[in-house]
């Protein structure tokens, strides 16, 4: 475990707010919320790649669309294939 995470699971402080990690809600293979990312790296209709803090997340699929975003959340949609980290 690293030091930031030690930090924060002494101090009973939730991982998302204290290292800044990506919480992905996913509703079934056709709706992606993710908070806590920092910006959009390349998007076209099969694929996204957002900036987050603590790395990139990748997702592959098809007709993907951005319904919204702002400073604290995206939403997407479309048929997901797969969600990765890199």
């Amino acid at each position: 475990m690293r030091g930031k995470e030690r930090i924060a699971e002494g101090l009973n402080l939730p991982k998302d707010m204290a290292l800044g990690a990506a919480i992905l809600t996913v509703v079934g293979q056709t709706e992606l919320y993710v908070e806590n990312f920092r910006s959009i790296v390349a998007y076209d209709d099969c694929c996204l790649c957002l900036q987050s803090k603590t790395g990139r997340l990748r997702i592959q699929g098809k007709n993907l669309g951005i319904e919204y975003y702002n400073p604290e959340e995206i939403k997407v949609t479309g048929r997901f294939e797969y969600i990765q980290f890199e």
